[in-house]
C-alpha cells in the first residue's frame, strides 16, 4: 500500500507553517486544517496524544498528535529516540508540538508503525529543520506501508471513554471505515465543533456532554406551546373567545333597553296627567 507523509510542526526556528510542513501536492489544505489544529489543541498539557483520522471522499488522512519527545522516549527504539533528540525542542527551548501521519488514496487498512512515522519525519522533515524561514515539501504517495485486517464493528455512539486500548481499537475502526476520529478528548468544544463523527474522551467531557443531551431532549414549556395545540383545541379556543364579547354586548343591551322603556312610560305617564 502507498501513503505520503503528512507533517504538521514548527522547526528549530520558525513556526507552525500554515500550508504544512510536509504534504502530498494534492492535499485540501483548509479541510485538512480543519480535522488537524483541533487535535493539537493545549497538546502541550495533554497527558498522552491524541489519534485522528479524517476522510473528503477521495484522500484519507491519519497519525497523531503529540509531543515530539513524549513520542520519541515512549515509542521509538533506543537509538531511533537518541538520533531523534536534536528535535525535540525549538531554539527557544519550547518543546515541540507535532502531528505525525500520512495520507492515502487506495482501499485497505494501513498499518503505519511508530517507527515508520519517524522514518518519514527524518526524511521529509529533519532537512529543513534549520531554515530561517519555513517550507512545505511535496512529497509524492512513494512511501510503502502494511496493511491490517480489520473486523468492522457498528458504531452505537459518538463518543466513548478515552482509554490507551479504546483509543487504539476506535482508531483502527475509523481508518478501517473511513470515519473521522479523534482520541483522547479532554474539552467538549473539540466535540461540538463537528470536525469529528467519533471521539473517545475524558470522563468530565462524556458527562457534560451527556447532560447536554438530556436537555436537549427534556419537553419544551416555552410560551411556543401555546401554538402546539391539536386542531381540536384551536378551535375550541377560538369559539370560546369568540363567544365572549357576544355574551358581553347582551349583558349590556338589556339594561338599556329596560331604561328605555322606563323612561317612555314616565313620559306617557306625564302627558296624560
Amino acid at each position: 500500500m502507498k501513503i505520503a507523509p503528512l507533517i504538521h510542526s514548527r522547526t528549530l526556528k520558525s513556526d507552525f507553517n500554515s500550508n504544512f510542513a510536509v504534504r502530498p501536492a494534492d492535499l485540501n489544505v483548509d479541510w485538512a486544517m480543519s480535522k488537524i489544529l483541533p487535535s493539537t489543541r493545549d497538546i502541550d498539557i495533554l497527558n498522552g496524544m491524541r489519534r485522528v483520522v479524517a476522510n473528503d471522499g477521495k484522500i484519507c488522512i491519519a497519525g497523531i498528535a503529540c509531543n515530539f519527545k513524549m513520542f520519541a522516549e515512549k515509542f521509538l527504539s533506543a537509538e531511533e529516540c537518541d538520533a531523534a533528540k536534536k528535535y525535540f525542542c525549538d531554539e527557544r527551548g519550547r518543546e515541540i508540538k507535532v502531528f505525525l501521519g500520512y495520507a492515502f488514496k487506495d482501499d485497505g487498512t494501513p498499518d503505519v508503525s511508530a517507527s515508520k512515522l519517524w522514518q518519514m519525519f527524518e526524511k521529509y522533515f529533519a532537512p529543513q529543520w534549520a531554515f530561517e524561514a519555513p517550507e512545505t515539501q511535496f512529497p509524492g504517495y512513494d512511501e510503502e506501508c502494511a496493511t491490517k485486517s480489520v473486523s468492522k464493528k457498528a458504531f452505537d455512539k459518538k463518543y466513548y471513554p478515552s482509554n490507551e486500548r479504546a483509543d487504539i481499537e476506535l482508531f483502527e475502526q475509523c481508518l478501517a471505515q473511513r470515519k473521522d476520529f479523534c482520541s483522547n478528548v479532554d474539552s467538549a468544544k473539540i466535540f461540538e465543533d463537528g470536525k469529528y463523527e467519533i471521539i473517545t474522551a475524558l470522563p468530565s467531557v462524556i458527562n457534560r456532554l451527556e447532560e447536554q443531551k438530556k436537555t436537549s431532549q427534556q419537553p419544551s414549556t416555552t410560551p411556543q406551546d401555546k401554538f402546539n395545540k391539536t386542531p381540536t383545541e384551536s378551535l375550541q379556543a377560538r369559539r370560546t373567545q369568540s363567544s365572549k364579547p357576544h355574551s358581553q354586548e347582551k349583558g349590556n343591551v338589556i339594561p338599556l333597553i329596560c331604561a328605555a322603556v322606563v323612561i317612555i312610560l314616565a313620559i306617557i305617564f306625564f302627558t296624560m296627567s
